[in-house]
């Protein structure tokens, strides 16, 4: 695990890579834990001493929400300190835990200093579900995720078959995982299905982000496939919402 967050932060802001680290996991305390790893390691914190009160480490904490979301004041207040230079440090690290909590407004409003973060500065974004960031955020950061194993890489093969049909193909595939007696092994097969495509398109973002159309596009499509969840969360027919995320879904050689 050390490892490979020291990996993380050497490669932040070089070759591309973006200074700004998301670390995706479903427990908040862990969230918190790694937030704090990546701190320490950064900004050099000697174990005995508290992070969050050093000079160089500012965020919002779970007990900075006063309410269930992140507000665009909170946002702003975080903005204003990554302006600042560094007090006692070469770098400084700003947190964000939760960060799905944020409104879709103070996401926007993060979006640029993502991007383009002030010199000698670390971000950090936690989230417990990462499905509720915006997919732009999610392409300005470097995804840091403990659970998946190293080296494991998801496998996009059936998607990628998908990709690669056309469309009575792919009504076939639909027709494959809800024909299935097993309703719970219908919703399995679904909810894995679409995580493939979230994956996928998430790749091809990162690795497009420098060409804006391209990048547009491939938002369209992510936010297609986010409703298409949603809605079978809500028990539509699950046929109909797949059939329709297939029809809509680009063919090979779309630009």
């Amino acid at each position: 695990m050390k490892v490979k967050i020291e990996n993380i932060i050497k490669n932040v802001g070089q070759d591309g890579n973006s200074a700004s680290i998301l670390i995706s996991y479903k427990d908040v305390e862990e969230q918190q834990r790694l937030a704090e790893v990546f701190a320490r390691e950064i900004l050099l914190i000697p174990a005995q001493k508290p992070y969050k009160t050093h000079a160089d480490v500012f965020g919002i904490w779970p007990e900075n929400i006063n309410s269930k979301t992140i507000k665009i004041e909170q946002i702003h207040e975080f903005i204003r300190k990554t302006q600042l230079k560094p007090f006692c440090s070469h770098f400084k690290v700003g947190i964000i835990i939760s960060s799905e909590k944020m409104t879709k407004e103070s996401q926007n409003a993060l979006l640029k200093t993502l991007e383009e973060p002030p010199k000698n500065t670390f971000l950090i974004l936690t989230t417990s579900n990462i499905h509720k960031l915006i997919p732009t955020i999610i392409s300005r950061c470097q995804v840091f995720n403990p659970s998946e194993k190293a080296g494991k890489a998801r496998d996009l093969t059936t998607f990628r078959k998908v990709l690669e049909s056309n469309i009575i193909e792919r009504f076939k595939l639909a027709e494959e995982i809800v024909s299935q007696k097993n309703r719970g092994k219908v919703i399995d097969d679904t909810n894995s299905l679409i995580e493939d495509m979230l994956t996928y398109f998430r790749e091809e973002m990162i690795k497009n982000k420098k060409n804006t159309r391209k990048t547009l596009q491939i938002v369209e499509i992510i936010d297609l496939i986010e409703l298409t969840r949603n809605a079978i969360e809500k028990n539509v027919n699950v046929r109909l919402a797949l059939e329709s995320l297939m029809i809509n879904l680009p063919l090979r050689g779309d630009d």
